[in-house]
């Protein structure tokens, strides 16, 4: 907060001056019409309507200066939030990768010592189970940074969305299983969307691993593909906490952390912003919601499905 006073007060100030001496410029040229006309007469003009007319040039220009001084503190204001944004990210994304680091590191230690075959397994899947979690925050911020310098494209192509989302879920349901979480599988399309199946796996897994953040044991993660005129709608919802109306706005931004006071890890702020970015790519549109009438949050996506080849 101090840092930001230091460079919005020199902006204010300035801001403050020029509005003064705007409205001392006016009262001046009201009050002083006769001075105005001698002004007019000494640089060669003169007629009624020279004394408003410098009057109005200097109000003018006064106006684009307030307009400049605005413009630059909104700017820097801008970059401080960015900034500002930066430094959370970089502070998250360190206590995310020394948390799994660490757990590895423990069971790594725990394999040196003379265990029994059912605990050596038990350390063994525990470090699997963080490395692929550790990769995956590694594979988001590669991600992020590409999709922000708009790097490699997607080469989109017609992708099949059952075989494709019949062999996801079989993938994904084991692991939302560990968690005690339920999920509940319906596909209701046999079409194809421009695409990619790495961009869609990418897409499905953060939504997934979202909803399974928020997600208590006992609870239910619902994935439903359905066709939708032209399109096809793919939903992930679950059923915890929700998001609040003023987040909704916000919840796709790069850094934005959803689970920051909600009583989640809030992750890295980048899934969600990945997802809106490849689904943008794919040429469809993502939004959230929360139900009215119980918990829960819903992410649609709208793909626009593949023409045929003639």
């Amino acid at each position: 907060m101090a840092r930001a006073r230091t460079f919005v007060v020199p902006y204010v100030l300035s801001l403050a001056v020029v509005i003064a001496v705007l409205v001392m410029w006016i009262v001046y040229g009201v009050s002083s019409g006769s001075r105005l006309s001698e002004l007019a007469g000494r640089v060669g003009a003169s007629g009624p309507t020279w004394p408003w007319a410098i009057l109005g040039i200097g109000c003018g220009l006064l106006g684009l200066l307030i307009v400049f001084i605005t413009h630059q503190l909104a700017s820097s204001l801008a970059e401080y939030r960015y900034a500002r944004k930066q430094e959370e990210f970089v502070s998250t994304i360190t206590h995310e990768m020394k948390s799994p680091l660490a757990a590895i590191r423990l069971h790594a230690q725990t394999l040196e010592e003379d265990l029994e075959p059912e605990e050596r397994a038990q350390s063994v899947g525990y470090i699997l189970r963080e490395s692929e979690r550790l990769g995956k925050l590694i594979d988001n911020v590669l991600e992020s940074s590409r999709l922000v310098a708009r790097a490699q494209p997607l080469e989109l192509a017609p992708v099949a969305l059952a075989p494709f989302l019949d062999a996801f879920v079989a993938e994904v349901r084991p692991r939302i299983a560990e968690n005690g979480v339920e999920l509940d599988y319906q596909r209701g399309t046999t079409a194809r969307v421009e695409g990619t199946e790495d961009g869609l796996r990418r897409v499905l897994t953060n939504l997934v691993d979202n909803a399974l953040r928020y997600s208590a044991r006992g609870g239910r993660i619902r994935l439903v593909a359905s066709d939708a005129g032209g399109l096809v709608s793919l939903r992930v919802e679950d059923e915890g906490q929700g998001i609040p109306r003023s987040e909704l706005g916000r919840i796709f931004e790069r850094f934005y952390q959803i689970g920051r006071d909600r009583g989640a890890s809030p992750g890295a702020g980048l899934g969600l912003f990945i997802v809106s970015q490849l689904v943008e790519q794919m040429h469809g549109t993502v939004r959230a919601s929360s139900h009215d009438d119980r918990p829960g949050a819903v992410f649609t996506i709208e793909l626009p499905v593949a023409e045929e080849a003639p």
